[in-house]
């Protein structure tokens, strides 16, 4: 059963970008400080236009190298400052541990680092696909 690299590729991106924004939807707006509006819209908008991509490509409908390189390249900027905003914020929210931990900056630290995830995945993808090879097939 062999897979499209592509594919593999666009569905990590999407489940890895899920789970950041997932993490960065749990924490209450009181613990929200400057900057998490910025890494919500990278986060939502950026796992939005890869869903459409990832369908319009595979549908049929639309497939263009170029711009899915120039938007890998511009996702993966986007996420890298989403990823420093983030890690930021967790640094300010590193002030109180009790017995059972700090909440709030294990949900920001990991929505930073699923964040760097997505961002590295983004750069793979925007490689494969200038040196051609986004849509080889995965060996058995």
């Amino acid at each position: 059963m062999a897979a499209d690299m592509n594919l593999v590729l666009k569905v990590l991106e999407l489940v890895f970008g899920l789970v950041a924004w997932a993490l960065l939807a749990s924490v209450h707006g009181f613990w929200a400080w400057g900057g998490q509006h910025w890494v919500m819209f990278v986060l939502v908008t950026c796992w939005v236009v890869t869903l459409l991509l990832l369908i319009l490509s595979k549908a049929g409908i639309f497939s263009n190298d170029t711009v899915d390189l120039i938007y890998a390249i511009l996702a993966a900027l986007c996420y890298i400052t989403a990823a420093i905003v983030q890690c930021v914020n967790a640094d300010r929210n590193n002030w109180h541990h009790n017995y059972w931990g700090n909440p709030v900056f294990d949900r920001h630290a990991a929505s930073a680092a699923f964040a760097v995830f997505t961002c590295i995945l983004y750069i793979i993808d925007a490689v494969m696909t200038f040196k051609g090879k986004g849509k080889q097939v995965l060996p058995k």
